[in-house]
């Protein structure tokens, strides 16, 4: 269950500056700094990407899409299983269709 946190933080720094007199200063950064402090720190964003896990049951013939360990979708068809799973993780990878939606004389012991 992975948590993200997103973080503003406001840093002053102090660079010195010999050799820079010709007022170009927009390429430094507090990486050329000799001393940083922390002005301000606040949390912005909080945000949980729940876990997923595809899974079937046997005895109710069903594929199964848990999040976060709890049962979110099922059905007997394993390719709109990972339809739903798609639309709901946003993810575009490569995952191996059964195609049993396309074939729909598939049996489901088949699979």
């Amino acid at each position: 269950m992975p948590e993200h946190i997103t973080v503003r933080e406001t840093i002053e720094y102090t660079v010195q500056l010999e050799g820079w007199e010709n007022g170009h200063f927009s390429h430094l950064s507090h990486h050329d700094a000799n001393n940083t402090k922390t002005v301000l720190r606040e949390i912005i964003g909080l945000r949980h990407e729940p876990d997923y896990l595809i899974g079937l049951d046997a005895e109710r013939q069903v594929h199964i899409l848990f999040a976060d360990g709890a049962e979110v979708f099922a059905s007997r068809s394993h390719d709109e299983v990972i339809a739903h799973f798609r639309e709901r993780s946003g993810y575009t990878g490569h995952l191996a269709l059964f195609d049993d939606l396309v074939d729909t004389d598939k049996s489901w012991g088949d699979l």
